[in-house]
Order: C-alpha cells, then sequence, then structure tokens
C-alpha cells in the first residue's frame, strides 16, 4: 500500500499516526487505497456520517437466476441471525445501548441485502436505469454508483425541527 502511494513503510505509518508533523491521509490518497483494497470503506463512512445506507448495484452482465437464488438465501440467513439477535436481548426484557447498536447494524446488514437482491434482480430484466429512482425518496442528485436512503430517524428529526 505504501509503495503503491509512493511513500516508504514510515512515511506511511507518520502518515497513519501523523507523526513528526505529518498530515493525514489526503483524499485522493484514501481514495486510493480503497481501490487498491477493493473495499468501500471509505464510502460506507461518508454515507454512515450523514444517515445513508449505501448499496452496491449488480452489474447485469454478472447475474442470473442461480445468483439470484444464491442471494435470496444470503438474504434469508442474515434475516434469521438478525431475529435471533432480537430473540435474546428481549430475553432480560430490556434492549440495552450495546444490544441496539447490534441490533441495528444487523438490521442494516440486512437492508443491503435486500436491497442488492432488488436491484439485482431489476437489472437481471433490464430496468436497472429505473430501479435506483424507485428506491431514491430525496430531493438529492443521485449518482449511479449507489442508492442513499435516508434513515428513518433522520427524516423524523428534520420533520419535527422544521415543524
Amino acid at each position: 500500500m505504501a509503495k503503491a502511494l509512493g511513500m516508504s513503510i514510515d512515511q506511511f505509518h507518520n502518515h497513519m499516526y501523523q507523526k513528526v508533523g505529518s498530515r493525514f491521509f489526503t483524499m485522493a490518497e484514501l481514495e486510493l487505497m480503497e481501490d487498491l483494497s477493493g473495499t468501500s470503506l471509505l464510502a460506507d463512512y461518508f454515507a454512515t456520517r450523514r444517515g445513508k445506507l449505501l448499496v452496491d448495484i449488480p452489474e447485469p452482465e454478472s447475474l442470473d437466476n442461480v445468483d439470484l437464488f444464491q442471494h435470496e438465501m444470503q438474504l434469508n440467513a442474515v434475516r434469521g441471525k438478525l431475529d435471533q439477535a432480537k430473540f435474546a436481548a428481549l430475553a432480560d426484557g430490556v434492549i440495552d445501548s450495546k444490544e441496539k447498536k447490534t441490533l441495528s447494524q444487523m438490521f442494516h446488514n440486512s437492508l443491503r441485502h435486500q436491497m442488492h437482491g432488488f436491484m439485482g434482480f431489476m437489472a437481471l430484466y433490464g430496468v436497472s436505469d429505473g430501479a435506483v429512482d424507485m428506491f431514491v425518496a430525496s430531493k438529492n442528485e443521485v449518482t449511479p454508483a449507489s442508492v442513499q436512503l435516508r434513515a428513518s430517524w433522520r427524516v423524523d428529526s428534520a420533520e419535527k425541527s422544521n415543524a
């Protein structure tokens, strides 16, 4: 990673830990690290920071009915784990902050799987362009690389403050 950024390992660590007067990584460096690692951690961070849900939109060329069935099975497994966690959290009759965080993360994950599956279904049958528009209930510009949904608690609080 350091070499790809044109840095020595010591320079990389200095930037990462902001040692010896080094600045943190630039946005371009962070984007390059994300590209090199094949992750979407930076995008996930910014989406979460704004109460948005980031969903991968599948490429129609890479899908078939078997892929959709496999994705549906994964979604069912994720939902099952969420249901088990909800049941376990209710065992003592109170959902504490740690349980709330865990349940929220699991719910977020299940939404991502569900949206990805639906987008895949729409893409497989030739309606990938309209699939994005159907789920974006926002005045913000839609980018084809992701779908952004407002978190319900942010919408509720925004509506209350505007009232």
